[in-house]
């Protein structure tokens, strides 16, 4: 389904459900959003071409790996097949929309592009493109993750990230349970053995300490769940910290790649260009040679011309004379 048939679309199944008595479903289906043109094109090629996005997540998996353990070379590598990817899902996209009668702009398929880009780089990004549901495009910028908010249709879950499980209060129900249970037994037993006001002062009294041992025990199983909580956010902030040096030294690997790259590129151009400026001042030595030669064989030329002038005049002389 093309962008241009999602509006009608999403009209008609609206409509169904309405018809059919669910108004919840109706309204989840109305806020559903457009995707734009290059988030379309890409969830065309997702259900088309499965095979073509599954070299996609192999390639992200590997670079990605390649990433954190900083093997340069192996990225170098992989960087090259990425590019040759990239370049193959675009045309097939173009070509695609091309047979289907659509034609599509350079800026279109340079989003395209970069949104394949992104699945490539992050695992979120990958999930949302591989949902085939974009609603728009992504782009990477070169470190952190990709932002993947409101970018599907619905709800992707990151397979890379783990969820933090929310801040419960602490079970108290089975402390409350036993403790029940120790004061009936406590409390029958005083009643049985020694009926009165010592045997109920003595009952009460266990029952305090057996109460104030369960408080204190609470309280100090909170204190402890409180701090492994704090302890486990310090690690979470920790770990993302890592993960964001992480980033910026990959960063820093690949702008120090593309700078040596540049400087080898500009010094071949150098070399090239020091090689062109001394044939060009050779070709100009031979052609000033080969202007001084011209002009001396022209200047050579004209002297022998005169010469032969002057022979042909003085043999016309004596020809004459002799018939006289």
């Amino acid at each position: 389904m093309s962008a241009d048939e999602f509006a009608e679309h999403r009209s008609r199944l609206a409509k169904q459900a309405k018809a059919a008595g669910d108004k919840a479903l109706a309204a989840s289906i109305s806020k559903l959003r457009k995707p734009v043109l290059a988030a379309a094109l890409v969830n065309e090629l997702v259900r088309a071409e499965p095979a073509e996005l599954q070299e996609l997540t192999e390639l992200g998996a590997q670079m990605r790996d390649a990433h954190r353990q900083l093997r340069g070379p192996e990225l170098r590598a992989l960087s090259e097949q990425r590019q040759h990817l990239l370049q193959r899902l675009t045309d097939l996209v173009r070509d695609t929309a091309e047979q289907d009668g659509r034609a599509v702009t350079e800026p279109v398929l340079a989003q395209v592009r970069g949104t394949f880009d992104a699945a490539i780089a992050d695992e979120g990004a990958e999930a949302a493109v591989l949902s085939g549901r974009l609603t728009t495009v992504l782009s990477y910028t070169g470190f952190g993750e990709v932002d993947v908010t409101d970018a599907v249709a619905a709800p992707v879950r990151r397979r890379h990230l783990r969820s933090v499980p929310d801040n419960a209060a602490p079970e108290t129900d089975g402390a409350e349970t036993d403790g029940a249970e120790t004061d009936g037994t406590t409390a029958a037993a005083g009643t049985k053995t020694a009926p009165g006001k010592a045997a109920s002062k003595t009952a009460s009294g266990k029952a305090g300490k057996v109460s104030t041992g369960r408080a204190t025990t609470a309280h100090s199983s909170s204190a402890e769940e409180a701090h492994e909580r704090r302890r486990a956010r310090h690690q979470e902030q920790l770990r993302r910290a890592e993960a964001e040096h992480t980033e910026a030294v990959r960063a820093l690997e690949w702008a120090k790649e593309e700078a040596e790259h540049a400087e080898h590129l500009h010094e071949e151009a150098t070399a090239r260009v020091e090689q062109l400026r001394a044939e060009l001042e050779q070709a100009q030595e031979k052609a000033w040679r080969a202007g001084q030669a011209s002009r001396a064989a022209e200047r050579t030329k004209q002297t022998a011309q005169q010469e032969a002038d002057r022979t042909a005049s003085a043999l016309q002389a004596a020809r004459d004379q002799l018939a006289d």
